[in-house]
C-alpha cells in the first residue's frame, strides 16, 4: 500500500477533480426535494371519473418513507458489488458519482413534472372524501377542493394530486438499473460467450424495479401509465450517466471505468485504464491492458478471427501465398519462358 501521504494527496487530487460535480448533484437534490414542494398544483376533477375512485389503502407494500430505503440500498449494493467485482478505489469512485448524479437529475425532473401537472391519484375521491350533496361544477363541468371534507392544506390531498409519473419506479429505476448496468460491464454480459447465468444475474435488480412498480398499481396509488413513463425515464437517463464513467457494453474492456480526468503532474497526462489494488494509481506506471509476456503467435492466434489459417500456413498444411522467385524457378524447369517485363518497368 503506498504511504498515507501519498493516499491523502490522492483524495486531495479527486476531490479538487469532482468536487464541483458533488457539490452541484447534492445542491439540486436538496433544492429539488425541500423547496419545489411548495409549488405543488391542485387542479379541478371529475367526482365522477372511475379511474379515480379506487379505495384507499392504508397499508402499501412499498410506502413513501421506504423510497430512502430503496436509494440507501442501491449504494450499499454498488460499493459490495465492487469489493467483489474490482476492489478499486477509482471504479468505486466513477460508480458513486455516476449514480448520485442520475439520482439527482431524474429525482428534479420527477418533483418538477409531478408537481406542476397535479394528475390525481386512483385513490383520490377516497382521499377527498366528498360530501353527501357533492356534484361537479354546472357551468364547467369539474368540481374542486371545496367538495371535499378533508382540507386543501392537508398533506393527504397534497400527495394525492402526485399520480403522474411514479416517483417509485422512477427512483427505483435509477438505483437498481444502474447496479444492473454495472454487473453488466463487470461481469462482460456480451463477450460472445452466451454465458445465460451473467443475464439472469444482471437482469435481477431490474426485475426487483418492475415489481415495485406492480405494485404502485395495485396499491391504488398509480395509473399505469404512470409508472411505465416513470420506469423509462429513469432507465434511459441512467444509461447515459452510467456511459459518462464507463464503455459501452460490447466494448472488449467494459469491466474498466473512464480514467479519472485529472492530469498526472508528472506525465502531464490523464491515467491508463487499468485495474490495480485498492489504493492504486496510474502515477506509478501505467499497467498494459493486454499481456505482454506472451508470443506474438499467441497473441494473433487469440486476437485475430484468422488464427486457425495463419497457424496452418506457418505448420505447412496449406500452400503458401505466391512466391515470385519460387514461381519463376519452377517455369524455368518446366520449360516455360519467363515472363516479359512490363514496357513501362523497362525504363
Amino acid at each position: 500500500m503506498p504511504p498515507r501521504h501519498a493516499i491523502l494527496v490522492r483524495g486531495l487530487r479527486i476531490l479538487q477533480s469532482y468536487g464541483v460535480d458533488w457539490l452541484l448533484a447534492v445542491f439540486i437534490a436538496v433544492f429539488a426535494n425541500f423547496y419545489l414542494d411548495r409549488f405543488q398544483n391542485i387542479p379541478d376533477f371529475d367526482l365522477t371519473d372511475t379511474t379515480i375512485q379506487y379505495s384507499f389503502k392504508a397499508k402499501e407494500v412499498f410506502p413513501n418513507s421506504t423510497l430512502a430505503y430503496i436509494l440507501a440500498f442501491s449504494y450499499v449494493l454498488l460499493v459490495i458489488s465492487n469489493l467483489i467485482l474490482s476492489r478499486n478505489m477509482w471504479d468505486l469512485h466513477h460508480a458513486l458519482l455516476g449514480l448520485t448524479v442520475a439520482f439527482s437529475l431524474v429525482g428534479t425532473f420527477e418533483q418538477l413534472v409531478r408537481i406542476t401537472v397535479g394528475r390525481p391519484r386512483p385513490d383520490f375521491i377516497a382521499r377527498c372524501n366528498p360530501f353527501d350533496n357533492a356534484a361537479n361544477g354546472h357551468f364547467f363541468g369539474l368540481a374542486n377542493t371545496t367538495v371535499c371534507q378533508t382540507p386543501a392544506t392537508d398533506p393527504l390531498i397534497k400527495d394525492g394530486m402526485r399520480s403522474f409519473f411514479s416517483g417509485h419506479a422512477c427512483l427505483s429505476a435509477v438505483g437498481l438499473g444502474f447496479n444492473s448496468l454495472y454487473w453488466a460491464g463487470k461481469l462482460q454480459l456480451f463477450n460472445r460467450k452466451s454465458y445465460t447465468s451473467k443475464a439472469w444475474l444482471v437482469f435481477s435488480p431490474l426485475m426487483v424495479s418492475i415489481y415495485i412498480c406492480i405494485t404502485r398499481v395495485t396499491d391504488h396509488r398509480h395509473h399505469w401509465e404512470d409508472v411505465t413513463v416513470g420506469f423509462f425515464a429513469g432507465i434511459i437517463p441512467t444509461y447515459v450517466f452510467y456511459r459518462q464513467f464507463y464503455p459501452g457494453l460490447e466494448d472488449p474492456h467494459s469491466n474498466l471505468p473512464y480514467s479519472p480526468r485529472h492530469a498526472s503532474a508528472e506525465s502531464g497526462r490523464g491515467p491508463s485504464r487499468t485495474w490495480g489494488n485498492w489504493f492504486s494509481t496510474p502515477d506509478e506506471g501505467p499497467t498494459p491492458l493486454l499481456p505482454t509476456n506472451r508470443s506474438n503467435r499467441e497473441m494473433r492466434d487469440s486476437t485475430s478471427n484468422l488464427g486457425h489459417v495463419e497457424v496452418e500456413l506457418d505448420s505447412g498444411l496449406i500452400a503458401t501465398p505466391y512466391n515470385p522467385p519460387d514461381h519463376e524457378q519452377d517455369m524455368a524447369y518446366s520449360g516455360m519462358p519467363k515472363p516479359v517485363e512490363p514496357h513501362s518497368a523497362r525504363y
